[in-house]
């Protein structure tokens, strides 16, 4: 079987991975801020013990979102594949790890 010739990757990719892969850093910024509001779900009363527990789950898919995306960019310009493509997972991941830790907030503390 033939081997299909893989362009490099150009200028523009580069350019879009690099501007993408930014702008996931900023949104996931923005969630890690938004993480300590997830008190705001109860009553001054409740018992709130849990609630760290929640925010280490949403603080900890945050960080290895942030981890993993540049990972995944790296291999696919090692294989000639446009990385913006890769770069814009990021955002479902970081928007599942924010929603993750809320869930954990309302499951952990009793109401």
């Amino acid at each position: 079987m033939a081997e299909w010739r893989r362009p490099p990757i150009t200028v523009a990719d580069f350019v879009a991975t690099v501007l993408i892969y930014t702008v996931a850093c900023l949104a996931a910024w923005t969630l890690a801020g938004l993480v300590p509001d997830y008190r705001t779900l109860f009553p001054p009363d409740a018992d709130t013990r849990y609630l760290p527990l929640a925010y280490a789950v949403a603080w900890l898919g945050i960080g290895l979102t942030l981890l993993i995306i540049p990972l995944w960019m790296i291999h696919a310009i090692r294989l000639r594949r446009r990385a913006w493509t890769t770069a814009i997972v990021a955002f479902p991941l970081l928007a599942e790890a924010w929603v993750l830790g809320l869930l954990t907030a309302i499951v952990a503390v009793p109401p």
